[in-house]
């Protein structure tokens, strides 16, 4: 459980440092002709890097455990030493990997989830999950396994305001404004929105693959590919802030 132990701690770390600056998230859901299929997240953090050795020193990040390293983990080898996942959320987890390439020197920092899925009904919970700002947001997965509460900001915040919806020709994602009232109302939100005044970005990428041609979609900002199957969003998730509205949409195919 070393490389657990290396997580509890980078990982909130590292989400501190790239909520001040840039962030780049690319989320991919492939859809099959059978309902199943895959979700992927991967998150580049590289920029923060040498902000990371200017503020805390190379030292100081070594006696941290903040080192270099190349690996994947299986959550199957680990979910089931949860306290705080029900036997449901540790069944659609249990499929999933995350795999974490940290170079220091490179100035490299990747992270890539992995989850598959077995029908859109459990696509839409697990994406319920990773969302929901308390399992599976990333400074948060690795403690709640231990046992401990993550702290901070999370990415789970922001894409957590949104209800998403997943069955065999529709899918869709809608503000749910209880949820994006809360988020506005948190204090650290309010610092971010003022870091976000100074140039803060997290390029938010979603490309959503199907496995029949799109009929129907309401956002303007979506790109079809030529055969229809394909449709990609991307937008700033920081003026989710100011304007949830803008990333909502219903894709009929």
């Amino acid at each position: 459980m070393k490389k657990m132990k290396f997580l509890k701690i980078f990982f909130p770390v590292a989400l501190a440092f790239c909520f001040t600056g840039c962030l780049d998230v690319n989320e991919k859901v492939d859809v099959k002709k059978d309902g199943s299929g895959q979700l992927t997240e991967d998150m580049d953090m590289s920029q923060m890097v040498d902000l990371m050795q200017s503020y805390m020193g190379k030292d100081e990040l070594a006696k941290k455990g903040l080192q270099n390293m190349d690996t994947t983990i299986y959550l199957k080898d680990v979910v089931d030493t949860s306290t705080n996942l029900s036997a449901e959320k540790k069944a659609l987890l249990r499929p999933g990997s995350v795999h974490i390439k940290l170079d220091m020197e490179a100035k490299i920092f990747t992270t890539r989830m992995v989850f598959p899925f077995s029908s859109q009904e459990n696509l839409q919970k697990l994406y319920t999950i990773m969302n929901d700002g308390s399992t599976l947001g990333n400074a948060k997965l690795f403690g709640n396994m231990g046992g401990d509460q993550g702290g901070g900001p999370d990415m789970g915040q922001f894409t957590g305001i949104y209800n998403f919806t997943s069955k065999d020709g529709l899918m869709s994602k809608h503000v749910n404004k209880e949820k994006w009232k809360a988020l506005v109302d948190n204090p650290q939100m309010a610092q971010m929105k003022q870091a976000s005044q100074m140039g803060m970005e997290i390029n938010y990428t979603t490309t959503i693959l199907l496995p029949r041609p799109v009929k129907k979609i309401d956002n303007a900002q979506a790109k079809l590919s030529d055969d229809k199957k394909a449709v990609t969003m991307k937008y700033n998730l920081v003026d989710a802030l100011d304007h949830p509205e803008q990333f909502e949409y219903t894709i009929e195919y």
